[in-house]
């Protein structure tokens, strides 16, 4: 590709956030970004399936405890790649260009060498970790098989959430979701390689993963090794680390680390809730959550989708465009959580059939929790985008609290008191109480947020 056609390109994706129609331009951003989502749901959710189709219970509760453990290293990768990409959308659509490198370079390496360090600590203490997120002793030798594998690869994974906001960051949603689209797929490929005929059974899940991350990963990076992007964080030459440049992705990136340590804390407080009841009550929360993750993922697609969109124009005091397409997602929200909903209501006894068609107790009990959290979908979905806007729009401290009151000072409390009214019913409905809660606390720092918004444009008309 010459020099010239990557010159247009990159104006291209520049001037589709600053002029191009914003449903359009939504879409162009969210719908690579939605469909990268949903393919690491589908990384979370493969495993399960072809791990199910083992027979074997605690196998299927044995990913799931090691569900959380792989969340929060990839948090790490979502820290630096959401707190940068919002650094680099505003700082581009001020004309900072080379902030916005600077910001780029200190996410990669940042993110390659904290991964690193993640992956070797977490394969040399995977049993102890375990134990804390909630193993019962006849979990933890197949958790352990699968875990230290999955834990010990999981750098590619850190890097890989780090590239594909810093893609998306410059308008390279198209990229993001190839790379991760590529690693969904041969994931499914070989997992029944790895697990059926190599006969590695749990542990074969977890080498399949790690390839098809690996893979992913190597794709991605591609993208800047073959210089397409108008950003170089591979290149040395911008990497200048300085505690403003560390300051600014982090203030933005915190909320999503702490976000994913309490989802993960509260996770493992729900199988611990759930162990008390059976390790078949551990089965039907890890089969439930992954299910809800592909709604969940679908939602942050959209929120990441609208990050570059709001941010740019943000940057650059389009306020118009960044109220309209504010109103656009929210609306989106509200009818893809009502639809998704009700068919997960309709469809939830056949969902659970399908991953545990031999154990009655645990499809019960899924099909208890599935229909119980779909109620609460509308306002989980809201919370996620309300916490996209506020990262959008360099609003750190609204964006933390509302993670912290979704992951922690809501649901934690639900798990632990509903449980002993409710029984084993108790834990399945903590989750959707809590995010019920955190949406109202969203609609308030919304309406702050959104204020201080309307008085900005003000100051600058």
């Amino acid at each position: 590709m010459s020099q010239t056609t990557k010159e247009l390109q990159q104006k291209k994706r520049i001037a589709m956030m600053a002029e191009g129609p914003i449903g359009r331009a939504l879409f162009k951003l969210s719908a690579p970004a939605v469909a990268g989502m949903i393919v690491m749901a589908i990384y979370n959710i493969v495993d399960t399936i072809f791990v199910s189709f083992l027979r074997d219970t605690t196998a299927i509760a044995a990913t799931g405890i090691v569900f959380p453990m792989f969340q929060l290293i990839g948090a790490v990768g979502l820290t630096f790649g959401m707190g940068a990409a919002s650094v680099i959308s505003r700082r581009l659509g001020a004309g900072d260009h080379e902030g916005a490198h600077r910001a780029a370079t200190t996410a990669f390496y940042s993110a390659l060498a904290v991964g690193i360090v993640l992956s070797v600590l977490g394969a040399i203490f995977i049993q102890p970790l375990l134990r804390v997120f909630g193993a019962t002793p006849d979990i933890l030798t197949e958790a352990t098989l699968y875990g230290r594998v999955i834990i010990g690869g999981s750098v590619f994974l850190v890097v890989n959430m780090t590239l594909n906001n810093l893609l998306r960051a410059e308008g390279a949603s198209g990229h993001s979701s190839l790379g991760q689209m590529i690693g969904a797929v041969l994931n499914i490929l070989l997992d029944p390689i790895f697990i059926f005929v190599l006969d590695m059974g749990i542990a074969g899940a977890a080498v399949a993963t790690v390839i098809a991350q690996a893979a992913s990963t190597l794709f991605l990076l591609s993208f800047y090794l073959r210089r397409k992007g108008t950003l170089q964080p591979v290149s040395l030459k911008h990497l200048h680390p300085t505690l403003t440049t560390y300051r600014a992705i982090m203030t933005l990136g915190f909320p999503t680390f702490v976000r994913q340590i309490l989802g993960s804390l509260s996770f493992a407080i729900v199988n611990n809730a759930a162990g008390g009841f059976g390790d078949g009550a551990i089965a039907a929360v890890s089969i439930t959550f992954r299910v809800f993750m592909l709604i969940f993922m679908s939602m942050m697609g959209l929120a990441q989708g609208l990050q570059p969109l709001v941010g740019y124009n943000y940057g650059a005091e389009a306020y118009d465009r960044v109220h309209a397409t504010i109103r656009l997602v929210i609306r989106l929200a509200v009818g893809f959580g009502a639809v998704a909903g009700f068919a997960l209501i309709v469809f939830s006894r056949p969902i659970m059939t399908f991953f545990t068609p031999q154990d009655a107790e645990v499809i019960a009990m899924g099909t208890f929790a599935t229909r119980t959290f779909s109620i609460a979908l509308i306002p989980a979905g809201l919370v996620i985008l309300f916490g996209g806007i506020f990262q959008a729009l360099g609003d750190g401290r609204s964006a933390l609290l509302l993670a912290a009151s979704q992951q922690g000072l809501y649901l934690i409390p639900m798990v632990l008191l509903l449980p002993p009214f409710f029984g084993v019913n108790g834990v399945f409905m903590a989750q959707p109480a809590g995010f019920v809660l955190a949406f109202l606390t969203g609609l308030i720092l919304m309406k702050r947020s959104y204020a201080k918004l309307k008085r900005e444009e003000g100051a600058r008309s």
